[in-house]
């Protein structure tokens, strides 16, 4: 009767909720969860995120123990994470983190899982600016890895992981150019070779290898930096940083040969 009496509330508040906007749909008096979660369900297609939230909140107050309850679970955090803004994708978080607490073992607990990393990827700024959201994703990405290996969110988690370590290649970079347009070798040298031994798959691997190189050249490790200035041309050489490679090379040789010293071993 408690239940009734609940779900009975529940319907006349979505016969007002309809009254002020479009026609609700019919609704049956006495909803059972799965009615609920349908219901809740459409909620969350048509973008009423609140509606959709407030029927969901319901099936887990009555109907705690069906199966239902922990799809509402996610029906919510769904619910924030669609609507996007950083404080909404804050709660979607808890409420994805909670589920996979609650339930570890639920078919759809891998999927709760890696929104916990997609939060945070949906939060991630451009090369240049504070990378933290990135890290963050990448650590909730491999947790879905090794919790649930052999599921569609592993493979996806993968491919979001290498995302992440592209944009978070594109910031050391970003930093390393910083330091060697003002000449500060040592510091690009840092940056450049920690992309180099972290993230060898970078996709902008030309232009660390010219600027590590070059750095190189001018911190007196001339023989290192040929062979770094050499590898962008071998390895990339229809690519401008192979162009700029073979042009600071003849320009030190030529400086060499007139001060009489000849080729650096």
């Amino acid at each position: 009767m408690r239940r009734l009496f609940s779900a009975t509330i529940l319907l006349g508040l979505l016969f007002i909720w309809g009254c002020g906007g479009k026609k609700a749909k019919p609704i049956p008096e006495k909803a059972t969860a799965s009615q609920l979660y349908k219901i809740g369900r459409d909620y969350l297609k048509s973008k009423k995120y609140e509606r959709a939230r407030k029927v969901f909140s319901t099936i887990i107050r009555i109907y705690p123990k069906s199966k239902y309850a922990p799809r509402a679970k996610l029906g919510i955090a769904d619910s924030y994470f669609r609507k996007g803004d950083i404080a909404s994708l804050t709660l979607a978080y808890n409420e994805y983190k909670e589920f996979v607490s609650l339930y570890p073992y639920h078919p759809k607990a891998a999927y709760a899982q890696y929104m916990m990393g997609m939060c945070y990827f949906k939060q991630m700024h451009k090369p240049g600016r504070d990378q933290t959201n990135t890290l963050l994703a990448i650590q909730e990405f491999k947790k879905v890895i090794e919790k649930y290996p052999d599921t569609q969110e592993a493979k996806k988690a993968k491919k979001k992981i290498e995302t992440c370590r592209q944009v978070y290649a594109s910031h050391i970079l970003h930093i390393a150019r910083f330091y060697f347009h003002i000449k500060k070798w040592l510091g690009a040298s840092w940056r450049l070779k920690d992309i180099i031994e972290k993230y060898p798959d970078f996709k902008g691997m030309d232009e660390v290898y010219y600027k590590y190189g070059v750095s190189l050249y001018n911190l007196g490790k001339k023989g290192e930096g040929r062979a770094f200035l050499s590898k962008v041309i071998t390895d990339y050489p229809r690519s401008k940083w192979a162009g700029q490679a073979r042009k600071f090379m003849k320009e030190k040789e030529k400086e060499e040969k007139k001060h009489g010293k000849g080729k650096t071993p």
